[in-house]
């Protein structure tokens, strides 16, 4: 049972080595001024994302695992040689916010190392492990057609691959104790930048890790989490940037946003306007042309590799492509039909509460108290909303301070007019902390004694709501960890048609499988599969619309077995005594059919 564990271990330590060895190339181009810790932070974020940017253009060409060990280890010799040594830094946190974080950490950790679970509405088995999982199985990176999903920016799956590959389906979850490290350490440096210092800066990495809604992101082989870190790493160098290089590391960091979620291109023009107006300081708006031009130039170029890709492979850089492009762009697997439908979803989906001046205002009381509406889980706290605005009034002096709060209010007004979905606006809820804290400096000194029960008490109130919403679910899974009696109980209970896949991956004679019912996750088969119709309503065979149309092409699919369910969306489609095919096991709900002779 402990194998499991100390391969996914591991693993977590080779690629943090070898992400941190390709960041330090970044290291020439940051700012003078920045800090030794700060330094190491960017060099291992920006590692991250180059490591998975690597992993994909050679999965282009190979994606076997002595192809990902190549560049494992070369990230690791560049580490070795490295004179900067991030984790001999000497730090004395705040005992209070320091254990709070730590406490946090543990628990991820603990609960990372669970078998991952779910069904097709869980995004972790839904795709973000499928593409990894059917790559490492193919020995090369192509789209998978049935699941449109995988053909998102996947700078961070590749990550996830290499983790995969060398420390099984453990390891990507056990990575979330880091990335999300990640998150709140750039956010400290951040509010380090502000002028808080390191107890302060502590405060404002445990108000974020208990912030429910950016936990559940950044936790379970979610992107979201250092999706943000990225973001939040482009804005501490952007607003520090005063020389060409410094803006060419921005434009990486960036470009390596882009290249983990689409968000980031509706991001990238308001960041550049804010940096290149520091960085050309006293110059007209003609003369900052040019070095804006150079930032989006790197980032374009970084992120390129993902948005080819799309376009070479499945006819649009954007896949799946709004409906309209459909009509000028031969875009495969995705009928037009299919995608108005899952644009009207996301836009009913990303609503909120309205996009009216009125909604603007009320804004910051709706993040706090009704974040569910937003597609949140469980809030951000009282601290933002009661203290970020009179962290904003007390550092407004203060240039940088000045500048993040325009650029953080920015941020919020796009996601505001564009889709309202909390999970893209972690960025903002670590800036909102950063503010916080400022805040609550601020308020502790006009008030004195007089205010300071009342400060602790909001505090309180914000730690304590969060801890409560993160660690009760995490409890409920740890015993898991610990008693394969009780693993095994929670894959049975929370892996769907769990008995039919545990009964192909073991057989011998499985070589290939047949999945009809689009609600069935592939993730959990272990061999080579096909699934005509996706989630979303992909569609593989454009000739081939119904399960009947799928089932005359048996001979051509070249499957061994077919898998027939009962689910929310379909009954049983195999007729009984269908030609060529033999009923070999069945469950309630379920039944596996073998494939034999000639039809």
């Amino acid at each position: 049972m402990w194998l499991p564990v100390l391969k996914a271990i591991a693993a977590n330590l080779v690629v943090i080595i070898s992400a941190f060895g390709f960041g330090t190339l970044l290291l020439l181009l940051l700012p003078d001024s920045f800090s030794r810790l700060t330094r190491s932070l960017c060099a291992l974020i920006g590692g991250f994302g180059i490591l998975g940017l690597i992993l994909f253009v050679v999965g282009y060409l190979s994606f076997m695992r002595w192809t990902i060990a190549v560049v494992l280890v070369a990230g690791v010799a560049l580490a070795i040689r490295s004179r900067l040594h991030p984790f001999g830094l000497r730090v004395r946190p705040g005992i209070i916010p320091a254990g709070i974080v730590a406490f946090v950490l543990t628990i991820t950790a603990l609960s990372g190392l669970l078998e991952p679970v779910g069904d097709w509405n869980i995004d972790t088995v839904g795709y973000h492990l499928v593409g990894p999982k059917v790559w490492l199985r193919d020995g090369i990176v192509r789209p998978i057609p049935d699941n449109m999903n995988t053909s998102y920016p996947s700078t961070v799956e590749m990550v996830f691959a290499s983790l995969y590959a060398f420390g099984g389906d453990r390891a990507p979850g056990l990575s979330a104790t880091w990335t999300l490290a990640f998150l709140l350490a750039i956010a400290a440096a951040v509010a380090r930048r502000c002028g808080l210092d390191i107890n302060g800066a502590c405060w404002v990495a445990a108000l974020i890790v208990t912030m429910p809604a950016v936990y559940e992101g950044s936790v379970g082989a979610f992107v979201d989490g250092i999706y943000a870190a990225f973001i939040l790493v482009a804005i501490r160098v952007g607003l520090d940037a005063t020389e060409r290089k410094h803006f060419v590391a921005f434009g990486i960091f960036f470009g390596l946003a882009m290249a983990t979620k689409y968000p980031a291109l509706l991001a990238l023009p308001a960041l550049v306007f804010c940096a290149a107006w520091r960085g050309e300081n006293g110059k007209t708006l003609r003369q900052m042309i040019p070095t804006a031009a150079l930032t989006v130039a790197v980032a374009c170029i970084v992120a390129s590799p993902i948005y080819l890709k799309n376009w070479i492979f499945l006819g649009s850089p954007l896949y799946p492509p709004p409906a309209w492009v459909t009509q000028l762009l031969h875009v495969k697997y995705f009928p037009a039909e299919a995608s108005r439908a899952f644009y009207q979803y996301n836009i009913e989906r990303g609503k909120g509460h309205g996009r009216g001046i009125l909604h603007l205002f009320a804004l910051p009381f709706n993040l706090t108290y009704h974040t569910a509406d937003f597609s949140g889980a469980g809030g951000i706290g009282l601290a933002p909303l009661a203290f970020a605005p009179f962290g904003v009034l007390a550092s407004w002096r203060e240039k940088f301070a000045r500048r993040l709060a325009l650029v953080a209010f920015l941020l919020l007004l796009l996601w505001f007019l564009t889709m309202q979905e909390s999970r893209y606006l972690f960025h903002f809820y670590a800036l909102s902390a950063a503010f916080a804290v400022l805040g609550w400096r601020y308020v502790l000194s006009v008030t004195g004694n007089r205010g300071r029960m009342l400060c602790a008490t909001v505090v309180a109130i914000s730690l304590g709501y969060g801890l409560f919403m993160i660690v009760k679910p995490q409890l409920a899974g740890l015993p898991a960890v610990f008693s394969a009696s009780r693993a095994e109980q929670r894959r049975v209970t929370h892996i769907p048609f769990v008995q039919s896949f545990d009964y192909l991956n073991h057989d011998p004679q499985f070589t290939k499988l047949l999945i009809l019912d689009r609600s069935v996750p592939a993730y959990y088969s272990d061999k080579d599969y096909v699934k005509p119709f996706g989630q979303w309503g992909e569609q593989v065979f454009p000739d081939a619309a119904t399960p009947a149309e799928i089932l005359v092409r048996l001979n051509e699919l070249h499957v061994s077995h077919v898998l027939d369910v009962q689910s929310t969306v379909s009954g049983f489609v195999v007729p009984t005594n269908y030609p060529g095919l033999v009923l070999e096991f069945e469950r309630p709900g379920q039944r596996v059919y073998k494939v034999v002779g000639n039809r």
